[in-house]
């Protein structure tokens, strides 16, 4: 039910992203702090679903030895190089999804994608709801911004340090998040 709840979360954040923005005067996509901030959001969400496999059905979780280590079939929706990309590209650059593939061990085995096998995080006490966000430095179609996320009810935040790049014919996608 958890994987429910992730998925209409994620679903909630790709529709806000989507429709967050106007275009400014080279229409090009705005960005501003505020839409910075959802395609963060997005993004996070996007990550824990990858890093969970995705949202399995019903008896389709596969687990596998190589190399000495357990691995797992990623879900039916991510267990392809082109799913995959093309879900993750929606908040990333090519870049960044080639770095987030080759930094989580995602390998091709059997004609399928699968990832080592880890524990099940903790649940993040990040308030991305509530996160501000910060212009830093804009040049061409290149921004970054410093997010500021508060942490469960500590009162604290955790920072991050965000860059963003205007894709043509796709808008502004992530290409570091902290990093």
């Amino acid at each position: 039910m958890v994987n429910k709840r992730k998925y209409v979360a994620f679903i909630l954040m790709l529709v806000i992203v989507l429709s967050a923005c106007g275009k400014d005067s080279t229409n090009r996509t705005a960005l501003t702090p505020k839409s910075a901030i959802e395609l963060a959001t997005a993004w996070v969400e996007m990550e824990n679903i990858v890093m969970a496999g995705g949202l399995y059905k019903e008896s389709e979780y596969t687990t596998f030895m190589h190399k000495h280590l357990n691995y797992r079939y990623l879900a039916g929706h991510l267990d392809s190089k082109k799913k995959l990309n093309a879900e993750i590209r929606k908040f990333v650059t090519k870049k960044k999804a080639k770095r987030f593939i080759r930094k989580n061990g995602i390998i091709k085995y059997e004609k399928k994608l699968a990832q080592p096998e880890t524990e099940d995080e903790e649940e993040s006490l990040l308030i991305w709801e509530i996160a501000t966000a910060r212009e830093m430095k804009s040049k061409g179609r290149k921004m970054t911004f410093e997010l500021t996320v508060p942490i469960g009810d500590t009162r604290t935040a955790e920072k991050f340090t965000v860059n963003y790049i205007y894709v043509k014919k796709a808008g502004w996608r992530i290409d570091k998040f902290n990093e």
